[in-house]
């Protein structure tokens, strides 16, 4: 099955977080001379979105992108391997995903930083799942199904 974008966005935290800051930055730098006036009568009431709120914005967006084609090319040219869930840390709605696979005789440990979802608390240690593995990269690798277009019901 291929990536969902939405649920890349949903399921990995830098990502999610990332989407978030995009218009939270704009809004609140634009939003913001509304509120607090500038006593300066020279001055532009949205240097604040210009200087502060695009580059950040765009830095956001620099993040959520990167994460986004990562992960896509992993599901793209990804080497399949069978891994182990080794533990699951959560703090509050975010977290980190630690695992362990194979490649080439050679057992690799990695985590992913996640976001709380139904898929990631049904994980639990001694686990088995599917992990795609940077083929130029073996320390580098996602647990797939969190990523995955879900199946569609049958009704």
């Amino acid at each position: 099955m291929p990536a969902s974008l939405s649920r890349i966005v949903k399921t990995d935290w830098p990502a999610l977080a990332a989407a978030w800051g995009v218009p939270i930055f704009l809004v609140v730098t634009w939003v913001h001379p509304v509120f607090f006036r500038s006593t300066k009568p020279a001055a532009s009431p949205h240097w604040l979105f210009l200087f502060v709120g695009l580059p950040f914005a765009c830095a956001c967006l620099a993040v959520l992108l990167w994460r986004v084609i990562r992960i896509l090319g992993l599901f793209r040219r990804g080497v399949p391997a069978v891994g182990t869930i080794t533990a699951l840390r959560l703090a509050k709605d975010r977290g980190r995903l630690e695992f362990s696979y194979e490649v080439e005789g050679t057992i690799h440990e990695t985590w992913q930083p996640v976001h709380q979802s139904r898929d990631v608390l049904a994980l639990e240690p001694g686990q088995q799942v599917a992990v795609l593995v940077s083929p130029g990269d073996s320390s580098v690798a996602v647990v797939r199904h969190l990523f995955e277009t879900p199946a569609p019901s049958v009704a």
